[in-house]
């Protein structure tokens, strides 16, 4: 394997999961469009487990081996190889320019290839993805919290970049780190293909798109599903996403009276464009996203959205068929009806201009590249 170093930086990314793992959601499609965008630029060399989120049984590649995949080279490790002296070697082989770290608290692809570069010597970057929003700190906090106070304490983060997806994000990382080096870059969404309109049979499909869990809220969307139903609608609720808890899964059955709720489990990203398409409104209800990638694809697709304030998204200027909330039922009932009612050509039109005035344009390119700068 060889790369023109001269031409292009090399990146090594670590990531717990990647293509064609999906459990894992957010991370594995930020990594995804960052290939996608800029591989021609970039020499990405990405190293993950090989197995997916939750599942015991090994994904269909070959370990400890380069694979290509898309504009990057990948190596799947099994768990026999997340070991520090793996990591050395993949860096001496490698030569990056730069580590691109993707996770705060793993171990095997953040804390243990972070350790061995700092020694090593090799530039580091750290995307902790959300990890550090109030949202996500709420689930286990006071582990959360007595790890971050042990970093403060030893100063094991003082010489590595931070890469903050949004000026909210850089503002929780200097919460813990006052004085870490700090480079925004919003991560880089699908391209823009929208989806005719689906075929209306008199029935309003919801769908929201994420694991879950209570973070994502879901049974606030709930709620609002029946608000509509309420009102004379026939309503079908698909949510697409992993169950990662059990009792909140339980919690959304029981709830979901006069409406048709489907828990759908994940689904590979190759046919996550067939859910979008039978939409008619999807609902992000979370209590924190970093990024936020149902409503950027919902723009890219274009369907029209309602999404919590508490995310990123009440820092956007987006257009009309992007409703940005606080977690009030009788607003986001109104919102629902609106965007319902709205014309599927204007929706189209009012999707493209979101979708490069606060997702995609010269501006975002630029800071991502400068991420991965030597």
């Amino acid at each position: 394997m060889t790369s023109d170093k001269a031409t292009r930086p090399v990146v090594l990314v670590a990531i717990d999961w990647y293509l064609p793992a999906y459990r894992a959601g957010g991370p594995i499609r930020s990594i995804a469009n960052l290939v996608a965008a800029l591989g021609d630029e970039i020499d990405f060399r990405i190293v993950c487990g090989n197995r997916d989120l939750g599942e015991s049984k090994e994904l269909q590649v070959k370990a400890n081996t380069w694979t290509t995949f898309g504009k990057s080279q990948v190596q799947y490790l099994p768990h026999n190889d997340w070991t520090a002296a793996k990591w050395a070697d993949l860096l001496k082989e490698v030569q990056p320019n730069r580590l691109y770290l993707n996770s705060l608290y793993s171990g095997p692809f953040s804390r243990l290839p972070w350790k061995v570069a700092r020694k090593m010597g090799v530039p580091t970057t750290l995307a902790p993805r959300g990890m550090l929003g109030t949202g996500a700190l709420s689930i286990k906090p006071l582990r959360k919290r007595a790890w971050l106070q042990l970093q403060q304490l030893t100063g094991a983060y003082q010489d590595i970049t931070w890469h903050a997806s949004t000026e909210q994000e850089k503002e929780e990382i200097q919460r813990w780190f006052p004085r870490a080096d700090i480079r925004v870059a919003l991560n880089l969404p699908v391209p823009f293909d929208p989806l005719p309109a689906p075929v209306s049979d008199g029935t309003v499909r919801l769908l929201s798109v994420g694991r879950v869990h209570p973070i994502k809220n879901y049974s606030f969307a709930v709620a609002i599903a029946q608000r509509l139903a309420t009102a004379g609608h026939k309503v079908q609720y698909d949510i697409v996403g992993p169950i990662e808890d059990k009792n909140e899964a339980e919690t959304l059955r029981h709830a979901a009276q006069g409406i048709q709720l489907n828990l759908l489990g994940p689904t590979p990203p190759a046919t996550i464009r067939q859910h979008y398409g039978t939409a008619d409104l999807v609902l992000v209800p979370s209590l924190n996203e970093n990024y936020g990638h149902a409503v950027a694809e919902s723009i890219a697709f274009g369907r029209p959205v309602v999404v919590s304030n508490q995310t990123v998204w009440s820092t956007m200027q987006t257009g009309p068929s992007v409703a940005c909330l606080p977690l009030d039922i009788s607003a986001w009932t109104q919102a629902a009806a609106n965007l319902l009612s709205m014309d599927s050509e204007d929706i189209i039109r009012l999707s493209s201009e979101t979708y490069h005035h606060c997702l995609l344009d010269p501006l975002h390119l630029e800071a991502q590249r400068t991420l991965f700068a030597p």
